[in-house]
């Protein structure tokens, strides 16, 4: 590691029963040195008495004497001992070695050269288990193309009048075909009779019986601007405005107006009230306005931009005015199922075929299973083709009914899924790997000194 590498040894601060830990091994190492130095010149003065006493025979004449055989070396199988209590062990390091040690003082450069080698080799080994090849990369790129022409050749935009003023056109075939099927859904289970028993009170069409004027709410618009209509946010603003007997809504300006609706029914509890929301946003889902595509009512508050002459919230409401409603959001849906289902799949089939089993080729994540970054990485590069194709798409038409809203929501949450991954959990599981090899030799040492050394009191 070079110098000022943060992850050098010596960089690593040692504090607690660690610190004890390794003053003991220093105190430990020292007194082996000591050991093997006093060896060393026992050794050498032995070995000069030898030369000496074989020097004086010669001189005299005398034969030099048959040295005896080495003894046999003492079985190891059994040592007996008094193993030293730790607290001992302990208190004698803390006299010996005064000075704070570090991970580095214990080891010799090779030592940390081989260390870092072996570390290295284990990071390597889980990039390379998670690093796309060639037909990961074809997977994607098919899956991410093939939601991309879905969306250029099928979503398109929907029927109605152009965006801002523009002339009547026609919508893309799949587009059509969601709304068509949503209205046929509705008359045949019966949902657009439900609108006359299930009054809220957020959903007045003007300001003429509102105690607040809410700018721009009219009949085209007022289930966009008001957020009980939202199919997701409405069970929270929807449901508080029924408990409570409220009306929240946006007005044209970006302003959250909220107000009381004189005579509303108040008196239902909360399982009642999501049951009401449920059945009104069912009447009003197959109608011609339908219902807002998901959060979309929020742009309303970024005031900010100009689009055409429009702001951003402006152009939101233009948009939904225009058909691009609930049924619409279905349609602009279906290129990001596409992507789902068909990266898990092949995912799933090539894993099966690389010899994993069934619950490992499984392309969901489970609480109780680890992540699977192949398989995340796949599903960030599809989508990642097919966002890009549809800002294409946009920069080309010029038209902004050819936003993909569902594609870039769904993005957005694989995107920052992506992202916590490389900058947190990545780092993470690479040192969570490197802990689990070190702990398996710490077991294999500890074994080898179970069975080499037995201690008696």
């Amino acid at each position: 590691m070079r110098k000022n590498d943060p992850r050098r040894y010596d960089s690593v601060e040692v504090t607690g029963n660690d610190q004890i830990c390794l003053k003991a091994l220093k105190h430990l190492e020292r007194r082996a040195a000591g050991a093997k130095g006093e060896m060393a010149a026992a050794n050498a003065k032995a070995e000069e008495a030898i030369a000496d006493s074989l020097t004086l025979l010669e001189r005299m004449g005398c034969p030099l004497p048959e040295l005896p055989a080495a003894p046999a070396p003492e079985s190891t199988e059994k040592r007996e001992g008094r193993m030293r209590s730790w607290e001992e062990i302990a208190a004698e390091a803390e006299v010996a070695v005064g000075e704070e040690v570090s991970v580095a003082d214990l080891l010799d450069e090779e030592e940390v050269a081989a260390s870092n080698r072996v570390i290295e080799a284990i990071r390597k080994k889980y990039d390379l288990g998670h690093r796309l090849d060639g037909w990961d990369w074809g997977i994607a790129g098919i899956a991410g193309v093939a939601s991309a022409l879905i969306d250029i050749f099928l979503v398109q935009i929907p029927s109605g009048k152009g965006a801002l003023g523009a002339a009547k056109h026609p919508g893309g075939w799949l587009s059509d075909k969601s709304k068509e099927m949503l209205e046929a859904l509705s008359k045949k289970r019966g949902w657009d009779k439900l609108a006359d028993k299930a009054h809220v009170p957020y959903d007045s069409a003007h300001s003429a019986d509102l105690a607040q004027r809410v700018a721009g709410l009219g009949p085209r618009t007022h289930r966009f601007q008001s957020l009980g209509h939202d199919p997701v946010l409405g069970f929270v603003f929807g449901v508080k405005d029924i408990l409570q007997g409220k009306f929240t809504a946006i007005d044209r300006f970006g302003k959250l107006v909220v107000q009381e609706i004189p005579d509303a029914d108040t008196g239902m509890g909360v399982f009642g009230a999501i049951a009401l929301q449920i059945r009104h946003l069912l009447s009003d889902v197959g109608t011609p306005g339908g219902l807002p595509a998901p959060f979309m009512p929020l742009l309303q508050f970024l005031q900010v931009g100009n689009i055409n002459g429009h702001t951003i919230g402006e152009l939101s409401r233009t948009m939904y005015a225009n058909g691009y409603d609930f049924g619409h959001f279905l349609a602009m849906s279906v290129p990001v199922m596409v992507i789902e289902v068909l990266v898990r799949v092949a995912y799933f089939v090539k894993r099966m075929c690389e010899g994993h089993s069934f619950a490992e080729s499984l392309p969901f994540d489970f609480p109780s299973r680890k992540r699977q970054p192949k398989l995340q990485t796949m599903l960030f590069t599809a989508h990642t083709i097919a966002t890009a194709a549809n800002a294409g798409k946009l920069l080309i038409t010029k038209n902004p009914m050819g936003l993909n809203l569902a594609q870039w929501q769904w993005y957005g949450k694989v995107a920052y899924s992506q992202l916590h991954w490389v900058l947190f959990t990545k780092e993470a599981e690479r040192l969570a790997l490197v802990q689990e090899s070190i702990d398996a030799d710490w077991q294999t040492i500890n074994d080898e000194l179970s069975k080499g050394w037995t201690f008696v009191e």
